[in-house]
């Protein structure tokens, strides 16, 4: 659950009757606004200035996220490096669509 210790909360009733003061308050104080409905809450009001900020933190920690796991298989890797020309020849090699016509391909 929630804690609702200092945080600024409204009823839907209340958001609505005062909207304006809601968007302006959050855009002022930079704090979101927690919207309850039957004591339950059911959205956030942010500043844009702080969506944007969560936005790119977050993505700032998948990027994180994808290189430690890239290093992670590097480091769990084989020692050994395969040639890309290696690579392309084998996967032609093995291609189950070869023996396909364009026909039976593209019908």
């Amino acid at each position: 659950m929630l804690k609702t210790f200092d945080l600024d909360i409204k009823s839907i009733t209340e958001a609505k009757k005062d909207f304006s003061k809601v968007i302006k308050d959050t855009q002022d104080t930079g704090e979101p606004v927690f919207i309850f409905n039957h004591n339950r809450p059911q959205a956030v009001i942010l500043s844009n200035e702080a969506y944007e900020t969560l936005v790119r933190k977050y993505e700032e920690m998948e990027e994180q996220l994808f290189y430690s796991q890239l290093q992670k298989r590097v480091d769990e890797g084989p020692v050994e490096l395969v040639p890309s020309s290696e690579v392309i020849e084998e996967s032609s090699s093995r291609n189950p669509f070869d023996s396909m016509s364009d026909k039976d391909l593209f019908d």
